[in-house]
């Protein structure tokens, strides 16, 4: 947000804050920083001090924060609510009552036991003699209808539909049309002041009239033959004043409701007069005209003839000047046309009427079938399909052999969605004969190149979950029960494209396959190592998915996926291990799928990731000891609460070997300080002055979090040659050589060092988090073919000062952030200062970020990292 909090429309500068640091965030972290802001305001509000303007502020953030959350987090604000119908009964000023009702209504499910506390509110806002204020309690009722206010309201609702205001008088009438979604029979005392409304002097208030007419007839309170003679009458009568187009929104929904009450012939008639007149005013007529065609396509052929001839003209001959336009919403307009009016009455199919289009005017129609327009291309197989359907299935058979009469090479990207449109034509509703055009595609899209080497077409994915989505249920199942018989079939391939449909919808709608869990599973485990890594993630994902529907999992099932294991990356082990732990703990599977939003495959891998990071924070929160260390007694709290005493103390770790001088750990500076500056938990803590460092001590504890959080993978037990090579050195100053007895302690808790200052100011003053966005305008990325310990290392050859906050740190939570310390000699704040996140991948080898307003350190930085 590059806008001042004076032009940004926070409710205030705490908001204005928070959004800016959200949009800088990563999603991780962001989720975080909301939770941390609900947690805070529920303190806030919490306060007997509390005022109105305060309440209001905290209930806007809330409302934000509950929205910008990721999918798959929840954010718990209803506890809030009690504040927001006291700010929306007590608010002074129509601000502070519109954001009580607004959180009521965001946050409030329906049938709350705090609906009833609204009431009160709603029923004084309605008797109140403010335009306004009556307004937002009508608003409140249309966005959160209620069975409960109804009594309370009715009466005064039936007033209001008599109120001088247009505003108050539309209101009411919507009002009506939501409440009685819950309570139908409140519409029969108010048909005739509905009728009355149809005759109101303003546009909108008609318009609302006619929504509420719909209702009542979907009632049986009103008969369809009498509200079409009412809709009828207005439409003559609006028509004879040829209304401008500035005020033609009555008429478009007038056309669109006739269009539901069967147009007699008088109707098409008008429609014909109405694209006559329009059609010459271009395109700011294209809303009504089409409308006009969306009410004729409903209509017979014999009324649309019995029109036509009537007036002189037909339809089709009004609208052939749009098939000249370079314009893509009029033409567009024109094959729309041409697919609602019957194509005896143009095409020239019968001797009786002879075709409308010229010759060259068919060319250009079927040249629409090559549009850059996705809609025109698709509405114009719909015309080709109602004329004659040869035409398609020919275009459909040229189509799957790249004999195209466009530049579209064979295979591409780009002619899969095409191939898709044209199916979604020639199928219609079957959705069995959908499933087995949809492999054929597949299988002529990819080619014959190995399974591992084949892309995955985004597009074909999106298209059939779509309209799996979409679909009637008969459609659904048949379609799925041709694609889940595929994964059984071993004398078939399944492309990769296939296979990550097959692994999605298996995660969806496994309750609708014809096929038993234990089957599907086995065909995938069969097929599992043909696949790329990423195809092999989401398979690997649907088997864990499939396998709670087993009672035991085959032990082929569990053979492929050890064998995947062993020669899988690091990111396949990581899944394995899920599937080879969690498929034999059913409970604790079914509480990750529970969690879930949806049964989709994304909304599943958000739940198995959430558990994971679960996991790894209860393990960091436990204590544990590296193999071949000393076992560690926890110490007794007499015992803790004398760490500063000089008192020796039996427990003795014996002394590392002296180290090389490729490995030495270099001090932060050269008055021996050992301060960790690797954001753990030896991190500067805030708020003390630094005056009691010098008997600040370190514990076994802290030497056991060390080696683990520095990524030490092994520590030799059977010798004190200890070998150091895979911890990241960080070497910070060029100074003398450590002693030979780098650790040894007589006792675990030594006193240690206070830091210098230049230690210091750039441990307390270089945080991460406030240095990235400090930096913000000069970013740079790239990708590295190491891995983040060797890059690591690359950087404290730089000799300069680092610090560095672990992967599990917030900001970034998955990455590994590095500040580069400016040095004494610098002229301006930001020289020599440089902020790096490095995130590794599978193959060992990683994706940085780079922000450094020093170009000469920006340059040395780059080539260290290419």
């Amino acid at each position: 947000m590059d806008v001042p909090f004076s032009s940004s429309g926070a409710m205030s500068r705490a908001h204005y804050a928070l959004v800016r640091k959200i949009e800088t965030a990563t999603p991780q972290a962001a989720d975080q920083i909301l939770l941390a802001e609900v947690q805070s305001i529920r303190h806030q509000l919490a306060r007997s001090s509390l005022t109105p303007r305060q309440c209001k502020e905290s209930l806007a953030i809330l409302l934000y924060c509950s929205m910008s959350v990721n999918p798959g987090t929840h954010v718990d604000v209803e506890f809030a609510l009690p504040h927001a119908i006291n700010l929306a009964e007590a608010g002074q000023t129509v601000q502070d009552k519109r954001t009580g009702y607004l959180f009521c209504a965001e946050v409030m499910s329906s049938g709350h036991e705090l609906q009833l506390m609204l009431v009160n509110s709603i029923r004084k806002d309605l008797d109140s003699p403010g335009i306004p204020r009556i307004c937002l309690a009508l608003d409140t009722l249309i966005q959160s209808p209620s069975k409960d206010v109804i009594p309370a309201v009715q009466s005064r609702l039936h007033d209001l539909l008599s109120h001088n205001s247009v505003h108050v008088r539309r209101r009411a009438l919507l009002a009506y049309r939501k409440l009685s979604e819950q309570e139908p029979e409140i519409l029969r005392d108010i048909v005739s002041k509905t009728r009355n409304r149809l005759t109101d002097t303003e546009p909108v208030v008609v318009i609302s009239a006619i929504d509420l007419c719909e209702t009542m007839l979907q009632a049986g309170l009103l008969s369809g033959d009498k509200l079409h003679k009412m809709l009828s009458d207005m439409l003559d009568q609006t028509w004879s004043l040829r209304p401008n187009l500035s005020h033609s929104q009555l008429l478009s929904r007038l056309l669109q409701a006739i269009a539901r009450t069967a147009p007699s012939a008088h109707n098409v008639q008008t429609f014909l007069e109405i694209v006559r007149h329009y059609v010459r005013i271009g395109p700011a007529a294209y809303a009504i005209i089409h409308q006009c065609f969306c009410a004729v396509s409903i209509c017979p052929g014999e009324t649309l003839q019995a029109a036509q001839t009537a007036v002189g003209t037909s339809f089709i001959h009004e609208i052939r000047s749009l098939l000249d336009t370079q314009d893509p919403n009029g033409l567009y307009l024109f094959i729309h046309a041409l697919s609602s009016v019957d194509p005896k009455l143009w095409a020239g199919a019968s001797p009786e009427i002879p075709a409308v289009l010229e010759e060259w005017e068919v060319e250009r129609v079927m040249k629409l079938l090559d549009s850059e327009d996705k809609l025109i291309r698709k509405q114009t197989l719909r015309t080709l399909w109602r004329v004659d359907q040869a035409i398609v299935e020919s275009y459909y058979a040229r189509a799957l052999q790249g004999q195209l009469p466009t530049t579209l090479e064979y295979g591409s990207e780009e002619l899969l969605p095409r191939l898709l449109e044209i199916l979604d034509i020639i199928t219609d509703d079957d959705g069995e004969s959908y499933a087995h055009h949809f492999k054929t595609i597949l299988e002529n899209i990819e080619g014959s190149e190995p399974l591992n080497n084949r892309p995955v077409f985004q597009a074909a994915v999106e298209e059939m979950l779509g309209r799996m989505h979409t679909e009637t249920s008969s459609w659904r199942s048949g379609c799925l029960g041709v694609l889940f018989a595929a994964v059984v079939d071993q004398d078939r391939e399944i492309s990769p494209t296939f296979m990550v449909v097959l692994a999605a919808l298996l995660c969806e709608y496994l309750a609708l396959s014809p096929i038993s869990p234990i089957e599907i599973l086995k065909g995938l485990a069969r097929r599992l190592s043909a696949y790329s890594v990423s195809v092999q993630d989401a398979c690997l994902v649907t088997m864990l998915r499939i396998s709670l529907a087993c009672d035991d999992i085959p032990s082929e099932v569990i053979e492929a996926v050890k064998d995947r294991h062993s020669h899988g990356g690091r990111h396949v082990k990581r899944r394995c291990d899920q599937f080879l732990s969690l498929s034999q703990h059913k409970n604790e599977l079914k509480r990750i799928i529970s969690s879930t939003n949806s049964s989709s495959l994304p909304d599943f891998v958000i739940a198995l990731e959430k558990n994971s990071v679960e996991q790894q924070r209860a393990t960091s929160r436990s204590p544990s000891v590296l193999p071949g260390s000393p076992s560690l007694k926890p110490q007794s709290p007499e015992r803790s609460s004398s760490r500063a005493s000089p008192t020796p103390h039996k427990l003795r770790y014996a002394a590392y070997e002296s180290p090389k001088a490729t490995h030495r750990l270099r001090r932060l500076s050269s008055s021996s300080s050992r301060h960790s500056d690797d954001g753990s938990a030896r991190s500067v803590r805030h708020g003390r002055a630094y005056e009691d460092l010098m008997a600040t001590t370190v514990t076994a504890g802290d030497l056991t979090l060390a080696a683990q959080t520095s990524d030490l993978r092994s520590i030799s037990s059977g010798s004190p040659r200890s070998h150091l090579s895979p911890l990241p050195i960080v070497q910070i100053l060029d100074e003398e050589p450590p002693a030979n007895d780098l650790i040894a302690l007589d006792s675990p808790f030594v006193s240690e060092p206070a830091p210098t200052i230049a230690s210091t100011l750039c441990i307390a003053e270089h945080d991460f988090e406030v240095t990235w966005n400090d930096l913000e305008p000069s970013t740079s990325r790239g990708w590295c073919e190491e891995s983040t310990d060797t890059v690591l290392r690359r950087l404290q050859g730089l000799r300069r000062r680092l610090k560095v906050t672990e992967r599990d740190q917030p900001p970034f939570q998955g990455d590994l952030k590095v500040v580069l310390c400016p040095g004494t000699d610098v002229t301006t704040p930001r020289q020599g200062l440089a902020a790096i996140r490095l995130k590794e991948s599978d193959d060992d080898s990683c994706l940085w970020w780079l922000r450094c307003e020093d170009e000469e350190l920006r340059n040395i930085i780059k080539a260290t990292l290419r």
